[in-house]
């Protein structure tokens, strides 16, 4: 049987979003189980003077917010930041806490590598692609002196290309996930960069990375798919305004160009399919 949880202080009509994630709290419970799910990034959030703030004023919670406030101002230790939160509420027990904070302390202890790449995935995991590749490139930067495995370091590439497709889009990614599949030797990276040419559009080089790591039929096969079924995806969205056009056109009675708008609709179509097939 669960525990019952009773809400210290006030659950809050509006939410407050946890800096550089998109962790959207509304009480201090939420503020504490997110800090025990993503430990890496809670010197992010923590030291955030507008979440003291928060708590203070709209959790209710005034001394509590009072005390993170002027740690904050102190620049005091994370540790101290983390107890006042975990303090505020009954939603850990002391064993939990106490178990959080020594392993919290072994990832201080780590390699300074290790603790970048942690903070790296976990602002990937959180969609803040921007700092994940901030923190990719400065772990790539010291690639040769920080001891980094061939293989992890292969990882990271995959990882930082993945966060360029959101920033900066095909053809910045392309070159990273073929250092990482050659470092890494993972089908996963080898198959992102071959989607990688192909959505950038360089059908001379996807059809040589093909030759070059001689890619067997059912990966070509599963390639074809995948390309397929996200162009269909994106072709859907654009589709969807397509149809409000369409409908909005036969509304107000202009025939001619809701024929027009529906023969180009079919044309698309058409041309969608013979690619797919070709």
């Amino acid at each position: 049987m669960g525990k019952v949880i009773i809400t210290t202080g006030n659950y809050a009509p509006t939410g407050y979003l946890l800096r550089n994630t998109k962790l959207n709290i509304h009480s201090i419970e939420e503020l504490c189980y997110c800090m025990m799910k993503n430990p890496e990034l809670c010197e992010d959030y923590l030291y955030d003077e507008g979440l003291a703030v928060y708590i203070k004023e709209q959790l209710g919670l005034k001394e509590r917010g009072s005390l993170l406030a002027d740690l904050i101002r102190r620049d005091a230790p994370l540790k101290d930041l983390v107890a006042v939160c975990f303090c505020s509420c009954d939603y850990f027990l002391k064993e939990e806490i106490e178990e959080f904070v020594k392993e919290h302390s072994k990832g201080e202890r780590s390699e300074e590598w290790i603790r970048i790449k942690s903070k790296a995935d976990s602002y990937l995991a959180q969609g803040n692609y921007r700092d994940a590749v901030l923190n990719y490139r400065l772990l790539l930067k010291e690639k040769d002196t920080n001891g980094i495995t061939t293989e992890t370091l292969g990882d990271i590439f995959h990882n930082l290309a993945i966060a360029l497709l959101h920033t900066d889009g095909f053809l910045e990614a392309v070159d990273y996930f073929r250092e990482a599949y050659e470092r890494n030797n993972r089908e996963e990276s080898l198959k992102q960069y071959l989607l990688a040419l192909r959505f950038a559009g360089d059908t001379g080089m996807y059809q040589s990375a093909l030759d070059i790591y001689q890619v067997e039929e059912g990966m070509k096969e599963w390639l074809n798919a995948a390309y397929f079924q996200t162009e269909i995806e994106t072709h859907e969205y654009s589709e969807f305004d397509d149809l409000n056009q369409l409908r909005q056109l036969y509304t107000t009675g202009k025939i001619n160009e809701f024929y027009a708008q529906a023969k180009r609709m079919t044309e698309n179509m058409k041309n969608l399919y013979r690619k797919y097939n070709e």
